[in-house]
């Protein structure tokens, strides 16, 4: 019975883990993920769309700005106002916001 009980956790965790972090395949031969004949239902499609539409948000090249987007886009976590009002205060000192979940650098702030 234990070696039943060992043998279904590995079977069901690897089953998580390869649906979770497969990569998103092209399901047309135009080489465009996400595409499929479900017209735009699937989950993965809903998700990749959601993040293109967060990416094209204009955000105006200021730390305070910057960091409003932050605790904005990072809604999910609980730490996301230290976090994100601790990368403003660097940024009023440097003129660099540095993403505090990414890391990515955004260079030539206004210090506002």
């Amino acid at each position: 019975m234990k070696r039943l009980a060992i043998i279904l956790s590995f079977a069901i965790a690897g089953i998580a883990v390869s649906s979770e972090f497969t990569s998103a395949s092209a399901s047309r031969m135009d080489g465009k993920c996400c595409l499929s004949s479900d017209g735009g239902r699937s989950l993965r499609y809903q998700r990749a769309m959601k993040r293109a539409a967060m990416r094209k948000v204009a955000v105006a090249p200021t730390c305070s700005a910057r960091a409003a987007s932050c605790i904005r886009v990072f809604s999910a976590r609980a730490d996301r106002v230290p976090m994100c009002m601790t990368a403003k205060a660097q940024c009023l000192q440097t003129g660099v916001f540095v993403g505090p979940y990414s890391r990515w650098q955004f260079a030539g702030m206004h210090r506002k």
